[in-house]
């Protein structure tokens, strides 16, 4: 069977026949296989990605939960920081209140002891005047006026001395 240019359609339809035995073969010999190999590849690598993912997730989240908690230990301590402050503050101000009670009462036993001091003090003059008063009294009446008021005066200045030096 030969057409026309010298074309035999039997050799072609052989050649044709070969060229699909041939593409099959390729296909169940090497293609399949390389698929097979490139989807169980890919399918590993996914696995691998998504473990990596996983393990990312899960890392995320326990750097999220320490920071939780080093948040949380940093709030307790500034919390017992403010507590230890105001525990001293409190003791500094309870010295504070102490030395000021004792300080009063230093001050008030110091004028108590002023008082109890000048009120001695007043009542020693008093009874020396009245006893220079009465030496004087009676020196007038026994010496003449003039000696007396002299000595009067004479007394009167001996007992300012006397009281200046004490």
């Amino acid at each position: 069977m030969s057409l026309p240019l010298n074309i035999d359609l039997q050799q072609i339809l052989l050649h044709m026949l070969n060229f699909v035995i041939l593409v099959g073969g390729l296909y169940f010999i090497l293609y399949s296989p390389v698929k097979k190999f490139m989807d169980q590849r890919a399918a590993r690598y996914a696995e691998m990605d998504k473990a990596a993912a996983d393990k990312l997730s899960e890392a995320e989240k326990l750097a999220a939960s320490h920071q939780a908690q080093l948040d949380k230990l940093d709030e307790e301590l500034r919390e017992r920081r403010a507590e230890s402050q105001k525990i001293a503050q409190a003791a500094a101000q309870q010295q504070l209140d102490r030395a000021q009670e004792q300080a009063d009462q230093i001050i008030a036993a110091a004028r108590k002891s002023a008082q109890s001091i000048r009120e001695k003090a007043v009542t020693d003059s008093r009874k020396e005047l009245k006893e220079l008063a009465m030496a004087a009294a009676e020196k007038l009446a026994l010496s003449s006026s003039r000696d007396a008021f002299d000595e009067f005066l004479n007394l009167a200045e001996e007992g300012k001395q006397h009281e200046q030096h004490e």
